[in-house]
């Protein structure tokens, strides 16, 4: 974790508007860290970064709090939270999902005292569509075999659990912080891959070209009793022209530090199409299936907080709280055995 983003959290822009100094170049420390450490060679990765830096740090903050005020996520809630109803199935499910929380776990087994009465989180789903046929009620005629969109959440996972909705908060930001770090670590490394992999596709051509040209494939082709077609020598070259030119863009077959830089600082200076976050309303029914009448009388129009990055992903939101007396006892498997034996 990044131990120093809790303090830069804490606090308060300095009286410019803008963020403490000393905090923002560990936060620069840390975004070397965390993708390539070889910049710090370079004299003035500090002065490149520090901008986007900057603009990612108050990203950051501003989307965990943009996040509405914290819900219940219990089995009372379920007959009172449409939202909570679209997440899960039934109340069942919902103790069965909030138990198997490790986060929560973690948190009861490490309180010194007395353990807390709220743990509060970020609750994160997938949420599925899927096309299926069912029936629907238009006027007073029953369709049957109607396609239809049918809404579901799974995956369920609980992020930043702490006792109090401001250090939860915190550790969000630090997430969200890790996770930009995390994208400028992927481009990086995809751009190395890419490299070594057009090298391989070049040198194995170049390996075929030269047998062929050798002679060494003729008495191959007598045995082979394939038919596919053989590839000419004009073909062959020409692979190999269009991955030289393709290799011709780069400098060399591998990164240079001031790449790798530049990759870490165009992603940290656009957070926002890394990580945004953005409001869906859905109006589902008691079934969940997607409804294309707000009006109708089934109709429970539900807002949702969405996460959602350029790379495609996206994730379903809720920060929310738990109170500990909803959370179901941990099974004891060494008495369910022995009443099974």
């Amino acid at each position: 974790m990044l131990q120093f983003l809790s303090s830069l959290f804490k606090s308060a822009p300095d009286q410019s508007g803008g963020l403490d100094d000393a905090l923002i170049e560990k936060a620069i420390e840390r975004a070397v860290a965390g993708t390539d450490q070889r910049v710090r060679a370079l004299r003035d990765y500090q002065k490149l970064l520090r901008d986007p830096v900057e603009k990612a740090v108050a990203h950051v903050i501003t989307l965990v709090d943009s996040l509405p005020s914290p819900v219940s996520i219990s089995p009372q809630a379920f007959s009172e939270d449409s939202r909570i109803r679209a997440f899960f199935v039934s109340t069942e499910h919902l103790g069965k999902t909030i138990g198997g929380f490790n986060s929560v776990r973690d948190i009861l087994s490490v309180a010194t005292v007395l353990p807390p009465d709220d743990i509060y989180g970020l609750m994160t789903m997938a949420k599925v569509e899927r096309k299926v046929f069912g029936m629907e009620l238009e006027g007073d005629n029953l369709r049957r075999d109607v396609l239809q969109v049918s809404v579901n959440f799974s995956n369920h996972r609980f992020l930043g659990a702490t006792d109090n909705e401001l250090d939860t908060r915190r550790e969000l930001k630090i997430k969200a912080f890790d996770f930009l770090l995390q994208k400028a670590l992927e481009r990086i490394t995809g751009e190395r891959s890419k490299r070594l992999e057009l090298d391989r596709q070049r040198r194995l051509l170049q390996q075929k070209l030269d047998a062929m040209k050798a002679g060494q494939w003729g008495l191959g082709e007598m045995l082979d009793d394939s038919e596919s077609p053989r590839p000419s020598h004009a073909k062959l070259e020409e692979k190999i022209n269009s991955i030289d030119i393709e290799l011709g863009q780069f400098p060399s077959d591998k990164l240079s530090l001031e790449e790798s830089l530049a990759h870490v600082a165009d992603t940290l200076i656009r957070p926002h199409d890394w990580l945004s976050v953005r409001e869906n309303c859905l109006c589902l029914d008691y079934r969940g299936i997607k409804l294309r009448d707000a009006s109708s009388a089934s109709a429970n129009a539900i807002n949702l907080t969405e996460l959602f990055s350029c790379t495609g992903e996206e994730r379903t939101v809720l920060l929310g709280r738990i109170a500990r007396s909803d959370i179901p006892a941990k099974p004891d498997i060494w008495n369910a055995a022995k009443i099974y034996l």
